[in-house]
This record gives C-alpha cells, structure tokens and sequence, in this order.
C-alpha cells in the first residue's frame, strides 16, 4: 500500500550533485572513533525504526480510501497514535511507527484505474517516511459528502497527523535556547553566528541523533556549520563546509521541520525554526558567492544581533522548555529492525499523479548587504 519513489525530487532541490561540497571531518584527534574512524554522532542517539511499539490508545480513528498496487483503492479503518498509525488491509494490520524525518502533504492525480475509478474524485494526502523509502497514499471520499466537506476532512487527518510527527520530533530534543553568543574557554566557537540543537538522520536509516550545530561565517571562501555531541562544545563531530554550491534545501510538507545541507539531513523543533536555520546558512552562501570578506568583529556583533532579533521574534512559537518524554526508544546496536515493507503504486498514480504542493521558496535575507538569490 505504499509508493516506494524515495529518488523523488524535491520542490526547490538544486541540481548539479557532483558539485556539491562533502562534510569535512574533523582531525583524527577530535573523531571519538580515532584516525579513519567515521564522525558518528554521539550523545542522545535514537532508534528510527518503523516498528517501534505504538503508545496509548488512538487519539484519532476513522475511515480513509487506501491507493495501493494492483490499481486497488480499498477502503481501510485508520487509527492514529501519539506516535505512529495503524489500518489493515486483506486481513493483515500494518503499523507504522513515526520519526522526524517524516512528513505529509495534500496531493492529487488526474487519472482512472483500468477498473474505472476516477481518482479525481478523491481528495488526497501522502505520507511519506521519506528515509525509509516508504510512502502511503490516502484518500478521503464519502456518500454525500460535498467538495467542501470532503476537503476540510482531509485538513483535519493530515493537521492531525503533521500534530503527531512534530510532537514526536519535539520530544527528543532537551530543553535549549537557540544562542548567538561563543562558548566561554572554547576558541572554536568563537566566530559563532548561531547555534542550537538539531535532529540528524544518520547513514543508517533506522537511527536519528540529536546532536549541536554551529554556523560559522564565511572565511577564505566558505563557510562551516559545525557538529557537536553537545552545547558544551568539547566533542567535535563534523564541519559541513558551506561554499557557493552548497545544496540547502526544504522539505516540502505540512508544518514540516526538515532540511538538507548537501548530503546531511536535519530537523529542527518547529517550522519557525528550521526557517531561522536555512535563512542564516543561505545567507553565508550568498557571502560565499559574492566572494565577500571574512567579517570584522563589528560585522560579527551586527549579524548576532540580527539572528537575535529573529530568535525573540519565534519565542512564542517555541515548544515549552520542560523535559517531555521521548516518543523514539534510545537507539541500542543490538536492535534489528524488520524491512520496511515496500509496494508499487497503482499504475494510474504513476501515470498520471501530480502532486500538488507549493514550490519552494528562497528564504528572506536574514544579515548582510548581498541578496539571496537562489532557491532554498
């Protein structure tokens, strides 16, 4: 019952691959794992995993339209959890546990099966656990159910289920403020823009470690975002380098908190702050492009107090600061998690879907003189 399209492009991806700058590792004195040793991430590290057990009891059930292989649009019975979902389908139950690099989105097809379903009559909604290569395709549609009613269902499902992936997002995080200003006694932060913690999608797609980044300024033709196991900032990870082919980019869904740098595939706690992230790194590219000075210490202090400006301006879009309990269990080496399941998507979808999504959009000049220019 899923679309296994994980080499889908993205709104805004920029081309050009090959051009796009590796993550330097640090010295082999910095990498936990010695000389060689790949800069993994340490600290809180969890299990991502698609078939965790689901907690609680359904916060939402009802019944959708599944568009699944074999041109089938089968009606199942979904129930939704704090931290994943549930439908059966042919006697069998699937349950799909959640993670934050998961995301939703409306979408629609101008097509017909062979059996004769047009699915233009279906109001749609995808979900995609994009890491994993897994995607699921839903429809809402009702006996006597009007346009409008059929579409404002489908906003309830997928603001519910855009609820649950970021309350589980949320709730791996320790309690932090977004800061400006270096670490006391740590010379490597002390050209520091911004830095705070963000969710990392390791190599294994089953592991997601909250790990501390810092972006630095451009310096003799680039910039860094930094990786740290901690806010302490003692244990250094990685250093992306940031240079004019820099691919940063959006995920694009419902309230979805997920971007890329390059390769590196990061969330953050809200939308307003993965829109801080990615407004501050294109603006060092935008430096970068425009062979622009390494700042001066005045040039420093002025773009702090503009990332200051818009951290007060999301305060009030923040998580609260207490401790919550994690929705992923801790990642363990010894866990095996199962396959995730994979299915070819009706071939009216593959023929004839488009998905219907905004295109993505450059982000607002954050600090600086030189336009963005660009897609995000």
């Amino acid at each position: 019952p899923t679309a296994d399209d994980a080499g889908e492009p993205e709104a805004g991806a920029e081309a050009g691959d090959a051009m796009r700058a590796p993550a330097t590792p640090v010295a082999a004195k910095d990498s936990p794992g010695g000389p060689g040793a790949a800069a993994a991430p340490l600290g809180l590290s969890f299990c991502a995993a698609l078939d965790q057990p689901l907690r609680g009891m359904p916060i939402r059930e009802g019944n959708l339209w599944l568009l699944a292989a074999e041109e089938e649009v089968a009606l199942v019975h979904f129930s939704l959890y704090v931290n994943g979902f549930t439908f059966s389908r042919k006697g069998q139950e699937h349950c799909f546990s959640l993670a934050p690099f998961t995301l939703v989105r409306n979408c629609k097809f101008q097509a017909s099966t062979s059996a004769g379903v047009d699915l233009c009559q279906f109001k749609c909604f995808k979900v995609s656990l994009f890491t994993h290569g897994v995607h699921f395709y839903f429809g809402v549609k009702a006996p006597g159910l009007g346009e409008r009613e059929a579409e404002d269902w489908r906003s309830r499902w997928v603001v519910d289920i855009s609820r649950a992936i970021r309350l589980v997002t949320q709730s791996l995080f320790p309690p932090f403020r977004v800061v400006c200003q270096p670490v006391e006694g740590v010379e490597a932060t002390r050209t520091r823009l911004m830095a705070g913690y963000l969710v990392h999608h390791d190599d294994d797609a089953t592991v997601a470690s909250v790990i501390y980044c810092e972006l630095h300024p451009q310096v003799d033709e680039y910039g860094r975002l930094r990786l740290y196991e901690d806010h302490t900032c003692k244990v250094r990870l990685a250093d992306i380098t940031i240079t004019e082919h820099t691919a940063c980019c959006e995920k694009v869904g419902i309230s979805c908190s997920c971007f890329s740098v390059d390769d590196r595939l990061f969330s953050t706690r809200t939308l307003a702050e993965r829109k801080l992230w990615l407004r501050a790194i294109s603006n060092v590219k935008v430096k970068v492009l425009n062979h622009a000075p390494s700042p001066t210490l005045d040039e420093l202090s002025s773009y702090r107090i503009a990332i200051q400006e818009q951290v007060r301006a999301i305060k009030g879009m923040l998580p609260s600061q207490a401790t919550m309990e994690a929705l992923l269990d801790r990642h363990s080496p010894s866990h095996t998690a199962a396959p995730p399941p994979r299915f070819a998507p009706p071939a009216a979808l593959a023929e004839g879907g488009a998905e219907d999504e905004p295109a993505a959009r450059p982000p607002q000049r954050l600090f600086g003189d030189a336009e963005v220019v660009g897609s995000a």
